[in-house]
């Protein structure tokens, strides 16, 4: 696998989660997104709202105002001896008969409007567009790099809607209504392309909603962002495959949270939940080692902190305690053998295991834990794995679903504990009776 396709391929696996990446970002391309279109459809419709189509109709409108035309159509009128329009002398009859006022009368007149046909169509578009973005917006913290593009676009939708024939034609519709295959029709039958461009927008939205996979790549492809860094994909890469792994464990479906920076845990699936690049409140700093002692003390005179290292990914149990540590190492170089990787990732992780368990019990912990690199030697992961050895994984391993036995060890475990302990506290139950 190339350098290039190994990148594609890490972008598809993550499109759910780059969807929900609102920091300093940068454009992503994919091919094949994976997407859950129960779980994503809002989140693309948010994306729409700043899509190519909606911006082509946006900059089209905002120079060419005078191109909305009136529709002409009927309109039903009821009056006391006088008659506007064509006369209807049966709903006059029907009208007369119900009411029992002899010189009503029912006629039908022509009248211009910006409510109906093609319009329908072009106000939908404007103005869901103008609410999705406002959305948007909405749910971006500061720094988050859509807000760029979205203050860019929110001008020339604002400026729309002040239009006068816009602006009465809102007020009037009733737009949690969809427009109907009539609108839809003449608007793509129109001779102006303003009309076109709404018609466009507006099946560009629903082949999206109805899961078009070209459509949805197109989209993606002209607004995604993701992670500045392609190894912090990969680590999110290694956050969502040990949730999808936990997911199918558990026979239960995942969620996956707004990653904007905070603390939060970034998915959640059962009673467990997986923190990207945070330590967590059960994280408690171990005694340093003396390298580390010294270390410190060196930093200090210099008048530098130690820093604070962080775990790349950590899974806690229902009750708050640290199950999982993993911790990611990605290399560009597809010709290493990822030994250096693999040195380097698990010294980490004993490090980082010190402050969740006392040395006694680091174990247990690490026998539950992952390494994930970018590529490894094939065959160095001992076979059957001996106690307190975290398993070696890499993107291939994580394609082919090689997580799911760890997974289904893990729970396993967690079961057996939970077990135990209620086991423990009947028999104590008993024995406080006797």
């Amino acid at each position: 696998m190339t350098q290039s396709s190994l990148e594609t391929e890490i972008n598809d696996y993550l499109t759910g989660f780059l969807l929900r990446y609102f920091r300093n970002a940068v454009k992503v391309g994919i091919m094949h997104p994976t997407l859950d279109p129960k779980r994503d459809v809002d989140l693309l419709r948010l994306h729409w709202a700043i899509s190519q189509s909606v911006r082509d109709l946006v900059n089209h409108l905002s120079q060419n105002r005078h191109d909305i035309q009136a529709v002409l159509e009927t309109r039903r009128y009821e009056d006391d001896g006088r008659v506007r329009g064509r006369f209807d002398a049966r709903a006059t009859l029907i009208r007369r008969l119900v009411t029992g006022q002899p010189t009503l009368t029912v006629s039908h007149e022509p009248a211009r409007t910006f409510e109906s046909g093609p319009n329908r169509v072009l106000i939908w578009v404007v103005e869901s567009a103008w609410r999705l973005a406002l959305h948007f917006d909405d749910l971006l913290p500061e720094g988050a790099s859509y807000k760029a593009i979205i203050e860019k676009h929110l001008p020339g939708l604002k400026e729309i809607r002040r239009f006068d024939a816009i602006l009465q034609a809102t007020k009037r519709i009733d737009l949690t209504r969809r427009p109907g295959p009539q609108a839809v029709k003449e608007a793509s039958r129109s001779r102006q392309k303003l009309y076109l461009l709404a018609c466009k927008a507006y099946r560009e939205l629903q082949l999206i909603e109805a899961g078009n996979s070209d459509s949805i790549t197109r989209l993606l492809n002209d607004t995604l962002l993701g992670p500045l860094h392609f190894w912090q994909r990969y680590e999110l890469v290694v956050a969502l495959a040990v949730t999808k792994a936990l997911s199918v464990a558990l026979q239960q479906r995942f969620d996956l949270s707004f990653l904007g920076g905070g603390s939060e845990p970034v998915s959640r699936v059962g009673g467990y939940e997986v923190y990207w690049q945070v330590r967590t409140k059960a994280y408690k700093k171990p005694a340093p080692e003396p390298s580390e002692a010294m270390a410190e003390k060196l930093l200090k005179l210099y008048d530098l902190s130690s820093g604070a290292d962080r775990p790349d990914v950590v899974v806690l149990d229902s009750k708050g305690k640290v199950v999982s540590v993993v911790e990611v190492k990605y290399s560009s170089n597809r010709e290493s053998d990822g030994a250096d990787s693999l040195r380097s990732a698990v010294s980490q992780l004993v490090r980082y295991s010190r402050g969740y368990r006392p040395m006694a019990q680091i174990e247990k912990l690490l026998d539950h834990s992952i390494v994930a690199v970018s590529g490894h030697e094939t065959g160095r992961m001992p076979v059957p794995k001996p106690f307190g050895l975290p398993l070696i994984v890499d993107f291939e391993d994580i394609l082919q679903h090689h997580l799911r036995y760890w997974a289904d060890c893990l729970v396993e475990m967690n079961a057996s504990g939970d077990s135990q302990r209620v086991q423990a506290a009947q028999i104590g139950l008993f024995a406080a009776r006797i």
